[in-house]
């Protein structure tokens, strides 16, 4: 038997431990960090894999020590941008070998489009946290968007490994193709930065108190939930009736319930909390006061005023059964509350 084989049976062990402490490293780093990856996954090659590998390349590892992708991680983000701002992240962890790291990015010719990854061999520091053994063990870390990994997956299924194996129509398709996700990587990119503009925008507008005609969509209501001055002193009106702490939560479910009721844009927003401020409050104490609650949605706000609209407000039968049709679909759930609201409307005539 090939004694690189014995040699990869002996450190089998090895190997697998030093996945679970690097995968436990990256993954923690990363939430640390705040910065969101769709995964990250490692695997430690199977024996017979090596053993083709060595095959193929025989004179190239004269130990497995040479052989760096032995144990291999995968990290793909979701956008472009985020691969740099992990690699950042991975140099600080570990020791990056510069030298047999490349980043494929760069080094695909400017002509040229096709798989971009960046590969990074790392090794763990020797600084006396985890055993000699460990450290001395290569690893690969492969850094990629969503559409790299993409273009990769699908190159790798059809067995395209090199421009002389099919026709030159064909590599054009190829080309074709890596093209249009390399461009599709920059436009979700550009997205992605226009968001984060509009979402400071959003902040500083109800921040300055000039946000009123800005349209309710789940960027504006979210943040006014969190920063409008009247939403809070009714938050704080409704937790004092229990002395509950507020959980935050997304207030997207509840746009469309406001769009139903017609309210567009911030301005309509602070209106409807003004007009609807004592009723919500009415309902919220009749529902909450003498109960035990630790905790609150801070949607709580939104939920009476809401309530209030619909149990105060102008609404027959028919049209308090078109809102809760917006969320439910059991006729019977939905006739549930349709009468629970009346009865709300006969107790506080």
């Amino acid at each position: 038997m090939d004694p690189r084989l014995i040699e990869y049976d002996e450190r089998r062990e090895k190997y697998l431990e030093l996945g679970k402490v690097v995968d436990g490293l990256i993954t923690s780093r990363l939430k640390e960090l705040n910065l969101q990856t769709m995964q990250v996954a490692y695997r430690v090659k199977t024996k017979e894999s090596l053993a083709g590998k060595l095959a193929r390349k025989s004179d190239k590892y004269p130990t497995l020590l040479y052989m760096t992708d032995i144990v291999g991680f995968r990290i793909i983000c979701y956008f472009a941008d985020q691969v740099d701002e992990v690699a950042k992240c991975l140099k600080e962890l570990f020791d990056v070998d510069k030298e047999n790291s490349i980043d494929k990015r760069s080094a695909i010719p400017a002509t040229a489009f096709g798989y971009l990854s960046l590969h990074y061999i790392c090794r763990l520091k020797n600084d006396g946290k985890y055993p000699e053994e460990l450290c001395e063990i290569p690893f690969e870390i492969q850094m990629r968007s969503v559409l790299q990994h993409t273009w990769a997956e699908i190159e790798h299924d059809l067995g395209y490994k090199s421009e002389f194996e099919v026709p030159r129509e064909i590599r054009r398709e190829f080309s074709r193709v890596a093209g249009l996700l390399e461009v599709a990587d920059e436009l979700f990119l550009n997205i992605k930065e226009k968001l984060e503009v509009y979402e400071d925008t959003v902040r500083t507008n109800i921040a300055n108190d000039c946000a009123g005609e800005m349209t309710l969509d789940r960027i504006t209501l979210s943040e006014y939930v969190k920063q409008s001055k009247t939403m809070k002193a009714l938050l704080n009106e409704i937790t004092s009736i229990t002395g509950a702490s507020i959980n935050e939560v997304d207030p997207e479910s509840f746009l469309p319930q406001l769009e139903f009721m017609g309210l567009n844009t911030l301005a309509d927003l602070r209106e409807f909390i003004h007009k609807e401020h004592d009723g919500a409050l009415l309902l919220a104490k009749d529902a909450l006061e003498g109960m035990e609650i630790d905790e609150l949605a801070s949607t709580v706000g939104l939920y009476y005023l809401v309530r209030s609209r619909l149990t105060f407000g102008d609404y027959d039968e028919e049209k308090l059964r078109a809102f809760f049709e917006l969320n439910l679909s059991e006729k019977e759930k939905i006739q549930r509350q349709v009468d629970r609201v009346i009865r709300k409307r006969e107790k506080f005539k």
